[in-house]
């Protein structure tokens, strides 16, 4: 008797423990929701545009709105591969304590333009995935794969973190929608031009 109690109580542990490893179902919404804003807004920001004012620049050293989509682009694509980086590695709750940013806090701080640093070589626009349209279908195929990933993983996203600062790799997913959003911001900047194209 003392063996079964002893093992009913390890199986509770075990389930307990897994769950808390699990997302919640407003985790899962949270992002599900951020992540399809971020999609929305981009579309709508670019939706319409001609092929001229897809590539008009305000100056030299400024991105074009065809390149702002492939910047956004080439984050989203490399975001499984960050993750699996990163869960490859052993969970570690006691590294919950160096997470800089709540969720709200994180959205807030990448979105904000005020400070502009430049991007890593690896993200800067190079036409990889040929024109605007074809870039813009690689962008829809990735984000519908980020929203399944989410609403269905069971991996222990609170307790893997990524290499760029101290953020778990659920927050990976809202980094990747603030990422987004900074750069609508950016696409707004470029339509706002006074030399913007009217058609």
């Amino acid at each position: 008797m003392r063996k079964l109690l002893m093992l009913f109580i390890f199986v509770l542990f075990i389930q307990c423990s897994s769950d808390n490893s699990v997302l919640s179902k407003k985790e899962r919404d949270y992002a599900i929701s951020q992540l399809n804003t971020s999609k929305n807004q981009l579309l709508t920001a670019i939706e319409g545009l001609s092929d001229a004012q897809l590539h008009f620049k305000s100056d030299e050293a400024s991105w074009s709105i065809a390149e702002c989509t492939e910047h956004i682009t080439l984050f989203v694509d490399e975001v499984f591969e960050i993750l699996e980086e990163s869960l490859e590695l052993p969970a570690n709750p006691e590294r919950r304590k160096d997470v800089k940013y709540s969720d709200e806090e994180l959205m807030a701080y990448v979105q904000d333009r005020t400070d502009k640093t430049k991007t890593d070589e690896d993200y800067e626009p190079n036409k990889i995935y040929g024109d605007h349209t074809a870039t813009i279908n690689a962008y829809k195929k990735k984000m519908e794969k980020h929203v399944y990933y989410i609403q269905t993983t069971e991996d222990d996203l609170r307790n893997h973190y990524v290499n760029f600062g101290t953020v778990d790799t659920f927050q990976l997913f809202l980094y990747m929608a603030a990422h987004t959003h900074r750069h609508i911001a950016q696409i707004n900047e470029v339509k706002n031009d006074k030399n913007f194209p009217k058609n």
